[in-house]
């Protein structure tokens, strides 16, 4: 269920003419959704955003609360939390429309006990979810585990959202009976997952030496298959699964913080320096995602289960693409049997049926 042969790209040009030493038009969130006649578009429809205290998590927030959407925005600090959505009410184009206001949830994605106390708390809210985004995640953490045991880039990145979707299923199964169109489940992944494989033998780092950026890569990868394999087993159903790679985004971003010296030293002058050409700001960084969730190109569940990047379809990367600068995916991203092995795996681990 890889992209196809000739992805779908609207917004190519602007990504290559920066590329060639034009100026600077990538689009972000905001434009996005105008682009795709979105604002207002989505009044009486819901949406779970995870992790939006900050970063890109807090741009996507801002951009689809133009869309009129009842927005469920999950953060560790609910203080914080109430902060930013004073700030995107009272900086939107739209407060005088009338657009609910955002509701903070508490959610610490190293815990699976938080994990379902939030769950029961959205289902406390609302009845149906159109839209769920997994867009919380920790990147080059040192060597560790969360409350459950999973090495922490597991945990966080994919268990604790593999948990998420499989306890909010029925709301956005339910959504989709209501409006009889799909419901979205949008996995923000990166193009960290060129780093490695799912190692199904030593998920957790018991038994290898630890890495942090293949241990990054690793999870960044489950996403995908997460992804490809819910839309699988539900497109049927009217649920699809995308993956996003955002680009790369220092400016706000928390995934940097436990870069060390050493990690800097890796990068080499010309690769710091094509690294800076395209790097993205938070509101250029979430519009994927944000193209993810409003463009009429995923009415279609025939399109679920792709990687996007740099707003449109990826391409199959070529064998001299470096992953830091492209919006490819990885041969090895799109694995149909270690898919399939991977949700039966968190299935288990999480302590659900799968199938229910």
């Amino acid at each position: 269920m890889a992209s196809p042969v000739s992805p779908y790209r609207p917004y190519l040009a602007v990504h290559e003419a920066l590329l060639n030493g034009g100026k600077d038009e990538r689009p972000t969130a905001l434009q996005v959704v105008a682009d795709c006649n979105a604002l207002g578009s989505l009044r009486g429809q819901s949406v779970l955003i995870t992790g939006c205290s900050g970063g890109i998590g807090k741009t996507t927030a801002a951009a689809l609360y133009e869309t009129g959407a009842a927005l469920y925005l999950t953060a560790r600090d609910l203080s914080k939390m109430e902060d930013v959505i004073e700030e995107i009410v009272q900086k939107s184009p739209s407060k005088e429309k009338g657009f609910p206001r955002p509701v903070p949830i508490e959610l610490h994605l190293d815990s699976l006990e938080s994990v379902r106390s939030a769950a029961t708390t959205i289902k406390s809210k609302t009845d149906s979810l159109h839209l769920l985004i997994n867009n919380a995640g920790v990147g080059g953490v040192p060597h560790g585990t969360t409350k459950d045991g999973f090495e922490t880039h597991m945990g966080v990145n994919h268990f604790a959202h593999f948990l998420l979707f499989q306890l909010l299923r029925p709301l956005l199964l339910k959504a989709h009976q209501t409006t009889h169109r799909p419901s979205r489940i949008i996995n923000v992944s990166s193009t960290a997952h060129f780093l490695s494989q799912i190692s199904f033998s030593d998920l957790n780092w018991q038994t290898r030496s630890y890495q942090k950026f293949p241990a990054y890569g690793q999870s960044k990868l489950a996403n995908i298959f997460m992804t490809t394999e819910l839309t699988r087993r539900y497109s049927s159903q009217g649920l699809l699964g995308l993956a996003v790679h955002p680009g790369g985004i220092f400016e706000g971003s928390q995934l940097t913080r436990y870069m060390t010296e050493e990690d800097s030293a890796g990068f080499t002058k010309e690769s710091m320096e094509r690294i800076q050409k395209v790097n993205k700001t938070p509101e250029q960084g979430a519009a994927t995602t944000v193209w993810a969730a409003v463009s009429g190109r995923f009415e279609d569940v025939a399109n679920g289960g792709r990687y996007l990047g740099d707003v449109g379809e990826s391409p199959l990367a070529s064998d001299d693409e470096v992953f830091e600068y492209t919006a490819a995916y990885a041969g090895h991203a799109f694995d149909e049997e270690g898919e399939r092995r991977l949700w039966e795996v968190s299935c288990e681990a999480v302590g659900v049926d799968g199938d229910l």
